[in-house]
């Protein structure tokens, strides 16, 4: 557990300082905030929704098991499924995808490396 908490503690300010995020919120599998940012524009019950929803819609077009999602408008949010037990949520107005997700490959080697 302190391991977990450790990595954490690296993980959020990384992704906290990428290049047009404005907003991160990680949550467990539980749906429980480990961490976030303030003022985000959802909720997480709407987040976990849209998740959700999203998994739904995954299922009934048989495109097998989902572990992210892009939402594109007035801002750029991300949902990834980070770990068996850690989702990422990412949002910003002037987020670039290629950015976010290589960022997010990079550190998920780094956590899974770490863990073992």
């Amino acid at each position: 557990q302190r391991v977990w908490a450790n990595m954490l503690d690296k993980l959020f300010p990384e992704l906290c300082g990428l290049d047009g995020v404005s907003h991160v919120r990680l949550v467990d599998q539980f749906g429980t905030v480990v961490q976030s940012t303030k003022k985000w524009p959802e909720t997480v019950e709407e987040q976990r929704t849209e998740w959700a929803d999203c998994c739904l819609l995954a299922e009934q077009l048989n495109l097998g098991s989902l572990f992210e999602v892009w939402i594109e408008g007035r801002r750029l949010s991300l949902i990834d499924q980070f770990d068996s037990d850690l989702f990422v949520y990412l949002s910003g107005r002037d987020g670039k995808k290629g950015v976010w997700r290589y960022e997010l490959e990079r550190l998920r080697q780094e956590w899974n490396f770490n863990r073992t």
